[in-house]
């Protein structure tokens, strides 16, 4: 009994921590999906550390000692307690994410997701020496049971319920419950093996060598769940939300094929999984040819059902055939060390290497490849006696035909993601790539797209290159507040050229520049360096205008946080908000903590104007929430698309005290907020939820 709650403790426990870090964190980076995934990564290698501590405690010490060592190394531990990041870690100025947040979690959770993770395996251990007629692997069931509800658990109830601050004390005071439960269990053992005269221990009878094809096959079905785990969270929060849930989904499921996969094997059926797996194949197939079609594909829910849907078929396919030949448990620590570097190295390959080496999200493709590879591999060097040699064969040659047509497919898929880019780049934010393409009405327009959706267009012609178009053209929303703006009225009737102070969270490429006049004073914030190079390179927005720009890299909330601090408020007239990353929502700058820096950097009479424009998420209820809260009138705009010319489909809000700009002929040209909107959705740095918010048709 002691075993089971140690092991489920310890999981829960490891798999709780890091949505509570990451969301704690989430802010200060921007927000992105290179956020979860650095922070997935930092685990997934915590994870081989811990495994390889306990493979070699198992195999260097008696189990006395291992004993002793263990709960020695877990009370220093309580020295990094409590676990909540400082104030000092937040980063200033356009720095290495990647690095930085390594650093953070190392200094915070380090040593005491190390020691969690080797729990798992070393208990196992130490209950096969205990109970020696009694599987261990029941163990890690339960131990993926636990793991599963310390993530399921974030979203629903610790994440509405509690604060960040107090997420991580209760998480530190559970790690020193845990600690005390671990020391009942090696107690435990140690009396167990004295009353059995006991001192080392016990493997039993010989086993068959494991030799070289097995470990190897372990190593590549973990690594290829790794990929697909990453790579399917990857696709959905970029074009959706970087938000716990879409983090807690993929990797929830991807437990669960370890729940299902370690219980018992009659779970893993073959005759179910490997034609679910085919029928998964063709589904990705079809999904990713949706990616090559412009506007909005399939609603959020569906798309996410879609794609975790097949991941967790390939991912239990992986984790299925791996356990089908897993070793007996004298070797347990080898195999959850060898199983762990394969989610390091999958995790790597795609944090790591894959922004590198490729210019789009192709590990998603390679892994797909790779599961129809590996299961006609396992089918044929392990056929086993379940299915009828006809079958067998049929199952081998197809995954053979699978893995030669979908790679064929896959190269065809990213020549059409290159077809008539003029430049693709990848980073730790993302993929853009800038296209150029003649439009309904034959002129030559210029673009930028992170992911599928575009970020900012431009005319190719010298004649209307200074035209604003996509989002922020004639009678958006942007255009209104600008140049509408009774400071600029008062300026234009006057023939004054004293400007506007205009913030811009979000630089595209630089379009908004194009509203500016001589005098004004445009203050752009740009959390990706990449976006800031395009727009200069390929974009004339920024190199046309006669106003005074400046460019700010790094995060824009931060940014503004630091400008406050340090010189005071900007006193903008205009402050845009416009920093959506593919079409994911900048969540971190929607919430109240949000909006009351913006409101503290505008002028009393200044206007805030945020784009809420999406394919997925209906944002009025946040915004709306928040100009509720603070007490001021809100308007909503929605310009309708207009191909000819360059005209997007726009939904903006404007948030203002300024009487004189809603003047009683602007107020026939605004809307007020459409009803039938879900209520209540105040957004804080603690909580924020996307479930009412999703379109349903």
């Amino acid at each position: 009994m002691q075993f089971a709650i140690t092991v489920f403790i310890s999981a829960f426990l490891l798999f709780q921590v890091q949505p509570v870090i990451s969301r704690f964190i989430l802010p200060w980076y921007g927000g992105g999906t290179g956020i979860w995934t650095t922070c997935i990564l930092f685990f997934q290698v915590g994870l081989l550390v811990g495994y390889a501590y306990a493979f070699i405690l198992r195999n260097a010490l008696d189990t006395n000692k291992q004993v002793i060592v263990h709960l020695s190394l877990l009370l220093i531990s309580l020295l990094f307690l409590p676990i909540t990041p400082t104030e000092s870690l937040k980063p200033v100025g356009a720095v290495n994410p990647l690095t930085g947040i390594i650093l953070l979690l190392i200094s915070t959770v380090g040593a005491p997701y190390i020691l969690i993770s080797a729990t798992g395996p070393l208990l196992q251990h130490w209950y096969s020496l205990k109970y020696h007629d009694r599987s261990p692997y029941r163990l890690y069931a339960l131990s993926n049971a636990g793991s599963l509800l310390g993530l399921v658990s974030y979203p629903f109830i610790v994440e509405p319920l509690l604060s960040l601050e107090n997420q991580t004390l209760i998480w530190s005071s559970a790690y020193v419950l845990f600690v005390l439960v671990c020391g009942w269990s090696g107690k435990v053992l140690i009396q167990s093996l004295s009353e059995s005269k006991q001192s080392s221990d016990v493997t039993g009878s010989a086993t068959k060598k494991i030799g070289f094809i097995d470990p190897l096959l372990w190593l590549s079905f973990s690594a290829c769940g790794s990929v697909l785990l990453l790579a399917t969270t990857n696709k959905i929060t970029q074009d959706i939300a970087v938000v716990p849930f879409l983090w807690v989904l993929p990797l929830g499921l991807y437990l669960t094929t370890f729940i299902i996969a370690f219980d018992s094997p009659r779970w893993y059926n073959r005759y179910f999984w490997l034609p679910a797996l085919i029928v998964s194949l063709l589904l990705v197939t079809i999904l990713l040819g949706l990616d090559h079609e412009e506007g909005r594909t399939l609603i959020a829910s569906i798309m996410v059902a879609f794609y975790c849907g097949a991941m967790f078929v390939a991912c239990m396919v992986c984790h299925g055939e791996m356990t089908r030949i897993k070793p007996a448990a004298t070797h347990l620590t080898l195999f959850y060390l060898i199983v762990a570097l394969g989610g390091a190295l999958g995790g790597s390959f795609v944090s790591l290497l894959a922004p590198q080496i490729f210019n789009g999200l192709w590990e998603f493709h390679i892994a797909w490849v790779l599961v129809a590879l590996l299961t006609g591999v396992a089918v044929v060097r392990h056929p086993g006696q379940s299915l009828p040699f006809v079958l067998k064969g049929a199952f081998a040659i197809f995954f053979v035909a699978a893995f030669v047509l979908l790679s064929q497919f896959m190269i065809d898929d990213i020549n059409m993601h290159h077809e008539d880019a003029l430049t693709e780049r990848r980073n730790f934010y993302g993929v853009l790539r800038v296209y150029e393409k003649k439009n309904t009405a034959n002129h030559l327009v210029r673009s930028l797209h992170h992911g599928i959706v575009n970020h900012g267009s431009q005319f190719v012609s010298p004649k209307l290159r200074s035209t604003a178009m996509a989002y922020y053209g004639l009678n958006s929303g942007v255009d209104i507040a600008i140049t509408r703006h009774p400071k600029r009225l008062r300026q234009t009737l006057k023939g004054q050229e004293r400007g506007l102070s205009i913030g811009i969270v979000g630089l595209g490429v630089g379009t908004l520049a194009t509203y500016a006049r001589p005098g004004d004073t445009v203050r752009l914030y740009e959390i990706n360096p990449e976006v800031d190079v395009i727009a200069r390179e390929y974009f004339s927005f920024l190199e046309d205008t006669d106003a005074s720009v400046e460019v700010i890299l790094g995060d824009g909330r931060i940014s503004m946080e630091t400008e406050l601090k340090k010189n005071g408020p900007q006193h903008f007239d205009v402050l845009v908000i416009d920093a959506f990353s593919g079409d994911s929502v900048p969540v971190h700058l929607l919430t109240l903590e949000a909006f009351e820096l913006y409101w503290a950097h505008l002028n009393t009479d200044g206007i805030l104007a945020v784009n809420i424009s999406n394919y997925y998420i209906n944002l009025r209820p946040v915004v709306k929430a928040l100009a509720k809260y603070f007490d001021k009138p809100a308007y909503f705009i929605k310009r309708d698309e207009d191909k000819a010319k360059g005209q997007s489909d726009s939904s903006w809000i404007l948030l203002t005290d300024n009487s004189d700009f809603m003047s009683e002929k602007l107020r026939k040209r605004l809307a007020n907020m459409p009803g039938g909107d879900p209520e209540n959705v105040l957004w804080t740095d603690d909580y924020s939820s996307i479930f009412s918010l999703i379109y349903n048709n």
